[in-house]
């Protein structure tokens, strides 16, 4: 699983979603921290090795909103929005809440909590840099030679 930055101005409900950079992740106590500006969305990013098995299930839940999403792997590897109850797409973006992140492969389940937090809050508890803000147009995807 990897943790991927976007402008939110960028976020497309159902689309593809390039990665502007990585989010680092801290782990304090029970949960897993993760910057994001008030101008940036997330997106979580999953793959699994061919040995893994086909039938991976991620699902996130925004309990204090009623929100959630979930996807098989493969051939899904992106979980790029949540759904409310009306089946409006909503962006992982701040403000948010603590939300928990199910995964599951192989008879094997795991239950995470996920928090976003402002850089700056995050760069306190981390106790190292936030990473920079986002700036300019989306980069340009590699060229393939």
């Amino acid at each position: 699983m990897r943790v991927h930055r976007i402008g939110l101005a960028h976020w497309q409900a159902g689309a593809r979603l390039r990665s502007w950079g990585v989010a680092a992740l801290h782990r304090a106590g029970d949960q897993w921290l993760a910057p994001c500006g008030a101008d940036e969305a997330l997106w979580l990013g999953f793959w699994q090795d061919e040995e893994d098995g086909p039938g991976a299930e991620v699902q996130l839940h925004d309990h204090a909103h009623g929100r959630s999403a979930g996807i098989v792997l493969p051939p899904d590897f992106q979980l790029t929005a949540l759904r409310g109850a009306d089946g409006t797409a909503h962006a992982i973006a701040l403000p948010a809440p603590r939300y928990e992140l199910r995964l599951s492969a192989g008879g094997v389940r795991c239950l995470l909590a996920l928090q976003l937090q402002a850089p700056a809050d995050w760069a306190r508890t981390a106790g190292r840099a936030a990473p920079p803000a986002l700036a300019g147009p989306p980069p340009l995807p590699p060229r393939y030679a």
